[in-house]
């Protein structure tokens, strides 16, 4: 009687026929993605062609070394400060309205406008007399000089209240 089958053995393919498996899957990527290598290739030169390949290089090379170095570097009091700074700046950037920044851009921009103007007309030779207090209290009587003052007091408002209160940074110097 023929005996029970205990164990499949499957043929072992010859190590070139793998090979050549791969190398068909390689290059129909290849054909397939083109384009990309194409233009990944023109990086990788132009990267060449300016150093920063290498610079890489010895950077992944000297990793330890660049990281240690760095650590060091930023740990520094006044390079700390400055990361500290930077990243307060970030976070005040992202809380900023930016409608109301645009109108605050757009306005500083025609008062400098309007300053470099009135700047001209004073440099340009012909004597200016001095602006008197009633001067003063008409141009105050002007819209946009109103307008602007009552937004710069606001803002002056706003500020010293903040500064003046206890868990402020910077109401302890005041």
């Amino acid at each position: 009687m023929a005996q029970a089958i205990q164990a499949i053995h499957q043929a072992e393919r010859p190590e070139a026929e793998r090979v050549e498996r791969v190398l068909d899957e390689v290059r129909r990527q290849v054909v397939e993605d083109a384009d990309g290598l194409r233009q990944t290739l023109q990086l990788l030169q132009a990267m060449h062609d300016r150093g920063v390949l290498e610079l890489f290089t010895a950077l992944f090379e000297r990793g330890d070394k660049v990281l240690g170095l760095a650590v060091q570097v930023l740990s520094e009091p006044e390079n700390v400060r400055a990361l500290k700074n930077v990243i307060t700046g970030l976070q005040w950037l992202t809380s900023v309205d930016v409608d109301a920044l645009r109108n605050y851009q757009q306005g500083a921009l025609e008062g400098i406008k309007q300053a470099r103007a009135a700047a001209s007309a004073v440099s340009g030779g012909a004597p200016q007399k001095p602006l008197g207090v009633f001067e003063l209290m008409k141009q105050l009587k002007d819209p946009d000089v109103s307008a602007a003052l009552r937004v710069g007091l606001a803002f002056l408002k706003g500020f010293g209240q903040s500064m003046r209160q206890p868990d402020a940074p910077g109401s302890k110097d005041v």
